[in-house]
């Protein structure tokens, strides 16, 4: 005669109701994320590029998610200050960073203490996309090319300046990779932002800046600042007549600085699963990809890993940089 099976003792029925308890809590969170505004904090100044890809996403996934994504600009010491802020809270999807090639790779290298561990304090969201840089120069610069811009700083050492959206940021990194690879001293002047620096470029206070494509465009489109080189691997659709800086004579020379969405450590997979499809969802919308053509960005998308893998990759590349160049943060 078959035995009959004994009941669960009644401690292992409570622990199997709870786990399922916790499962259905999990789920019921997941599918009611988001229920109020969420934050995006930008490390960097409004205007500036960091800034515009923000606004262009937040816009778009508002409308996505139901609730609306409110940016809010926390900048500071190369966009670690703003960093900070969101690794220290709540994992709970509410308040998210948008990652930078400076705050979740070059930072590290350059900062000796950032205030923040990339990956212990982080889990990436998902990749919006990439832009080029722009060596962009004032009109009276006597320069035409990148070639005579180089014999101009060789001529008259340390008496050139360039502008950053400040320490660590791809624009300073793009400067000092130049001044490598040309052999030339030119004076580094950190801003808190790409506006302030464009606006003391106008104004003729620094000579040159090498600045995300999206924020100095409308200068140079405009006749108010003069463009030799772009540091994508391919010339920039917004500007066709404008060289690489690779054609302009520098091989290698390929800088093209990328924005991401990252959230606190031990955010809920479903959230971070929401989170990414909206942006791949956002980043394949029509208008939103009208406005990154304007802004000659060209956008990414896919999974969680494919941003890990990125931010790893990238500060093996920058840290190498930094260390060779022996570059700190003053």
């Amino acid at each position: 005669m078959q035995r009959l099976q004994s009941r669960p003792p009644r401690a292992w029925r409570m622990v199997v109701c709870a786990l399922a308890g916790m499962m259905i809590g999990l789920s019921a969170g997941a599918q009611s994320y988001p229920a109020r505004p969420i934050k995006l904090v930008v490390a960097f100044p409004a205007g500036g590029t960091t800034d515009i890809v923000a606004r262009i996403v937040a816009e778009h996934a508002s409308r996505r998610l139901g609730q609306q994504i409110i940016v809010e600009n926390r900048p500071g010491a190369g966009g670690n200050i703003g960093t900070q802020t969101v690794a220290k809270a709540a994992p709970d999807g509410y308040t998210l960073s948008l990652c930078t090639i400076g705050t979740c790779a070059i930072n590290l290298s350059m900062y000796a203490n950032p205030g923040y561990d990339i990956e212990k304090d982080f889990v990436p969201v998902g990749l919006i996309g990439d832009v080029s840089n722009v060596l962009a120069v004032n009109p009276k610069v006597p320069a035409k090319t990148v070639k005579e811009l180089v014999a101009l700083a060789k001529a008259q050492p340390n008496k050139l300046s360039y502008g950053s959206s400040g320490f660590g940021s791809s624009p300073h990194l793009s400067g000092e990779l130049l001044k490598a690879m040309a052999g030339v001293e030119i004076v580094h002047v950190p801003y808190k932002g790409s506006a302030p620096a464009i606006i003391d470029l106008r104004g003729g206070q620094i000579d040159m800046f090498f600045d995300n494509a999206p924020s100095i465009l409308p200068h140079v489109k405009a006749g108010a600042l003069k463009a030799l080189a772009t540091t994508g691997s391919k010339r920039s659709t917004a500007l066709p007549d404008v060289p690489t800086m690779e054609q302009a004579g520098f091989p290698g020379f390929v800088i093209e600085p990328w924005w991401g969405v990252i959230a606190p450590a031990k955010t809920p997979p479903a959230v971070i699963a929401k989170l990414n499809t909206t942006i791949n969802e956002v980043i394949k919308d029509r208008a939103v990809l009208k406005r990154f053509e304007e802004i000659d960005l060209m956008p990414w998308g896919g999974t969680p890993q494919r941003m890990a893998e990125l931010i790893k990759t990238e500060n093996a590349r920058w840290g190498k940089l930094v260390r060779e160049r022996n570059i700190k943060a003053e």
